[in-house]
């Protein structure tokens, strides 16, 4: 989910620099969309005699909550990096950071409904 999420992040950061002009709005979309990637990718690997039953419930505000704190923070850490930010490096520091926290809300979230039904 990582790697999807980095990666896909920089390349929809050079899609969306020609339509966004702010950067912010930037980072948060790359953010949004590495994210859907990334579940996306989760739910292909997993789909083996490997996948976590029952599978972790992703809502739509784990998503949201995600690609906000990812894209924000994936904003900042582009501008410590290189001032001024190329696109691809907010996408895909916006990117990996959100599929960080989604994957760890997706763990938590498996975590705690297995907890809760032992």
């Amino acid at each position: 989910m990582i790697l999807a999420g980095a990666f896909s992040g920089a390349l929809i950061g050079l899609v969306l620099a020609s339509i966004l002009t702010n950067q912010i709005w930037l980072a948060i979309g790359t953010a949004f969309a590495a994210v859907l990637v990334a579940l996306i990718v989760r739910r292909v690997l997993l789909r083996s005699a490997l996948q976590l039953y029952p599978p972790p419930d992703v809502d739509l505000l784990h998503v949201v909550v995600a690609a906000l704190i990812g894209g924000l923070a994936g904003h900042e850490l582009a501008v410590d990096l290189r001032e001024p930010p190329l696109s691809p490096l907010i996408g895909a520091t916006s990117g990996l950071l959100a599929s960080v926290l989604m994957a760890t809300f997706a763990v938590t979230t498996y975590r705690t409904s297995k907890t809760f039904h032992h």
